[in-house]
């Protein structure tokens, strides 16, 4: 009698938490190694009197807890693990459209490539912030730039005016947005500006056109599937 009295005791409990998510809000500084202050992830290991630390601060240890002094060895913390495994967060870039929710201690990997991360104006004492397509926008409106349409895997010929610092390429197929510029520059999110590098390009005086006072070049932009592997 006790055991079918205790079954239905969570039977009935289960019942009445239907929510397997919920939402709370918490220090994150729990969820973080007390040693490296870094975030958790498995394996997580904790000494006698419960202080966590991350698996690489356990490495470094002698078995002496830094926090209590115990001359111990450590365990591992599987309670902490599940913890961390299940506590996800929003992306930062929630705003610009991403929206993901990412394990705590993985959120930082994601928003270094998070494909929602806001694009800034390279055009000098502007700041503007915004998504990808909203900074097309703010090209052509705010700043008059007429955008040039692309198809990838074919070449096009293109006219850039001499004294143009921006020449926006647009792809018709995805509305992806490239910058010609007069200079070379990496590759970014033009957060701290066009940072403008140590190179130069020598053009032949005759390759000018004189009615346009532009340059015609022959481009072509490449779309290549990146395979991933599991």
């Amino acid at each position: 009698m006790r055991k079918e009295a205790v079954g239905g005791e969570r039977a009935a409990g289960a019942a009445g938490r239907q929510e397997r998510e919920i939402f709370v809000k918490m220090d994150s500084q729990v969820l973080d190694c007390t040693i490296c202050f870094e975030p958790l992830r498995p394996p997580i290991y904790q000494c006698e009197v419960g202080h966590a630390v991350c698996y690489v601060c356990r490495g470094k240890l002698c078995n002496t807890c830094p926090i209590c002094c115990r001359g111990i060895g450590f365990s591992r913390c599987f309670a902490l693990e599940h913890v961390v495994d299940t506590v996800k967060v929003p992306c930062a870039n929630a705003n610009y459209g991403c929206k993901q929710f990412i394990i705590y201690y993985q959120k930082e990997k994601h928003e270094k490539t998070c494909l929602h991360a806001p694009c800034f104006c390279p055009e000098d004492g502007c700041s503007f912030k915004g998504s990808t397509g909203s900074l097309l926008d703010h090209f052509v409106i705010e700043h008059k730039w007429s955008p040039t349409n692309f198809h990838y895997n074919e070449a096009q010929r293109i006219s850039i005016p001499r004294h143009c610092r921006f020449t926006l390429l647009v792809g018709e197929e995805d509305q992806s947005m490239f910058l010609v510029m007069d200079p070379h520059v990496g590759s970014s999110s033009l957060h701290d500006g066009a940072q403008l590098g140590s190179f130069f390009l020598l053009v032949p005086p005759e390759l000018v056109d004189e009615s346009t006072d532009g340059l015609t070049i022959n481009i072509r932009i490449d779309k290549i599937k990146c395979v991933v592997h599991h």
